[in-house]
């Protein structure tokens, strides 16, 4: 039972999937490939309903073009665009309805149990991108429906076929989903690993993209902004000088603190290399001044004699597109980095900010 209430209560991988997909530059194939299975399936549809033996009767007929246009729906939105969660929740709900409805309206049982191994299409995808919740409604509807179509086969005496047809659809609709996620959750936890900077438990600059992208298509890009902190401690090499190595870590410890509790929990912190950190979070202003102030008095108010610069840069989100994000991300970081060094001739413990980017 505590495996299981782990298993049911594990979170979403949409983001930090997606994020990988991103970051790795197979977005675009990814698109592609599920708006060719959303349109294969509805091809697969008119091929049914046109052809011999297909459903006539007026209401299979409509569920049959209603799970057309399910296909369609999930075809169009996969050309257009990455969907947002919301978005993938319901292309998972509509896939999953469209095969039940697909399936129901064929006359023929045995027919419709076989057509119930689509639900495994369906099931890989919740398995990949949502949580254990849908993995079960996704079962739950499919074992349903093939169980309707066993009923009716055994009812026509052919209890043996409908028995065995339905261990397999059982079987493929819900060990293909556990498989996948098993192997999600294991690739999940060996990244998180891998991506965390050992000494602070921050990102290190590899996930702090990742993890950027996936901030960013969790968010709305309507008046939205992307602000982009680079944070570098000042003379932060005397402190190593004077008090060892050992206490310059204690240091970098205590300013991934104030760092964190300097931030929005939205906010994705990394630290970038030695003494350097870098943030991002969106706000729906570009004006990065108020965290950036508020970044500097966290770490001077160390208990430690630690101070910082700070350099900021902000770019609207209105119009850019997802395959642009990684880009941006890189350019604000690189003009973040440059406003921090100006901070830093200026004195130190100061912040500077470059300037909106539109």
């Amino acid at each position: 039972m505590a495996a299981f209430a782990r298993w049911w209560r594990q979170p979403s991988h949409y983001d930090w999937l997606s994020g990988y997909i991103h970051a790795r530059g197979i977005s675009r194939a990814t698109r592609l490939m599920m708006a060719v299975i959303s349109a294969s399936l509805s091809l697969c549809l008119v091929a049914l309903v046109v052809g011999a033996g297909g459903p006539r009767d007026p209401l299979p007929v409509a569920m049959t073009w209603m799970a057309f246009a399910g296909g369609v729906a999930g075809m169009i939105l996969w050309s257009v665009r990455w969907p947002s969660p919301a978005q993938s929740v319901a292309f998972a709900l509509v896939t999953n309805t469209s095969i039940a409805l697909a399936c129901l309206a064929y006359p023929e049982p045995v027919s419709t149990l076989v057509g119930c191994i689509a639900f495994a299409t369906s099931g890989a995808y919740i398995a990949f991108f949502l949580t254990s919740k849908y993995v079960v409604y996704n079962f739950v509807v499919a074992a349903a429906v093939a169980s309707t179509a066993a009923v009716q086969m055994a009812s026509d005496g052919h209890v043996a076929l409908a028995a065995v047809d339905l261990f397999l659809v059982l079987q493929v609709n819900i060990a293909l989903p556990l498989a996948i996620q098993v192997l999600i959750r294991a690739l999940a936890n060996d990244l998180v690993r891998a991506d965390l900077d050992p000494l602070t438990n921050l990102c290190n600059r590899r996930s702090f993209h990742l993890e950027t992208m996936s901030l960013l298509l969790a968010t709305p890009a309507t008046d939205m902004f992307l602000l982009v902190a680079v944070v570098d401690l000042d003379d932060f090499k005397s402190i190593n000088d004077r008090h060892g190595h050992l206490a310059g870590d204690r240091v970098l410890v205590d300013v991934a603190n104030a760092l964190r509790a300097s931030t929005c929990e939205t906010a994705v912190i990394a630290r970038s290399g030695g003494e350097e950190f870098v943030v991002a979070d969106t706000s729906p202003t570009g004006d990065a001044t108020p965290l950036a102030r508020r970044i500097c008095d966290a770490i001077a108010g160390l208990p430690v004699p630690v101070t910082a610069s700070v350099g900021t840069a902000s770019a609207r989100l209105d119009g850019v597109p997802a395959r642009q994000n990684e880009s941006m991300v890189h350019y604000l970081v690189g003009v973040a980095d440059k406003a921090m060094y100006r901070a830093k001739r200026s004195g130190g413990n100061r912040f500077h900010h470059h300037g909106y980017i539109r």
